[in-house]
């Protein structure tokens, strides 16, 4: 018999995103990640409770540049929009 490789190639697919969601599934503590990834460093648990501390400061730092950005360019769009002074023509139009 001949197999088909295009249903091999859509099965193999299938089971790499069934791995990929077992993966995903599976939550990891960061002690445990450290501890995985970091086997030759002692870390005790105010090490890991610091590193914890800066990884929550560092995402809230991400988050509100974010949320400051959007304000910015919500505060630009709509002062060029609704401001005489910003009005112009291009001469190609």
């Amino acid at each position: 018999m001949i197999a088909n490789p295009y249903h091999l190639k859509c099965e193999n697919q299938n089971t790499n995103n069934q791995e990929k969601n077992i993966i995903l599934i599976k939550k990891i503590s960061l002690e445990d990640y450290l501890n995985n990834n970091y086997k030759d460093i002692y870390l005790s648990n105010y090490n890991i409770k610091c590193i914890d501390n800066m990884i929550h400061s560092y995402v809230n730092e991400i988050s509100n540049l974010r949320i400051i950005n959007s304000v910015i360019d919500n505060i630009i769009t709509k002062v060029i929009e609704n401001s005489d002074k910003f009005d112009f023509c291009l001469p190609f139009d």
